[in-house]
């Protein structure tokens, strides 16, 4: 057998047991989708809500989002970090301010919508 031959053999067994498993080969050059968290399988806890607790960064009432540096949210396996999330309603921020320390609840489906925000306690 030729490197070649080997080469797409090895290919071929992949893709089999890939769909075995009822998995797909990711194409070669593709990306996560937009909004997915590293390492986290699609459809991972979407349906699921989580609660943070962090800081407000910035509100964008036109666009419906928020960015928020929060703690680690171990319900959603999620390290600290500062992202952007959508807002579900987002009418609901007019009483905070870019600074502000925050408690949200949110799930993960598109990359994070906030369901729920308020100053925290």
């Amino acid at each position: 057998m030729n490197h070649k031959t080997l080469s797409l053999t090895a290919v071929a067994i992949v893709a089999l047991v890939l769909g075995a498993c009822g998995e797909q080969a990711p194409e070669e050059g593709a990306s996560a989708a937009p909004g997915a968290m590293p390492n986290m399988p699609a459809g991972t806890q979407a349906a699921a809500e989580h609660t943070g607790h962090g800081t407000l960064n910035s509100i964008d009432v036109a666009a419906g989002t928020v960015n928020i540096s929060h703690e680690a949210v171990t319900s959603a396996g999620w390290p600290a970090m500062t992202m952007s999330f959508k807002l579900a309603n987002p009418a609901a921020t007019p009483e905070l301010a870019p600074g502000q320390r925050i408690e949200f609840s949110f799930t993960t489906d598109d990359g994070g919508t906030v369901t729920r925000i308020a100053a925290a306690e």
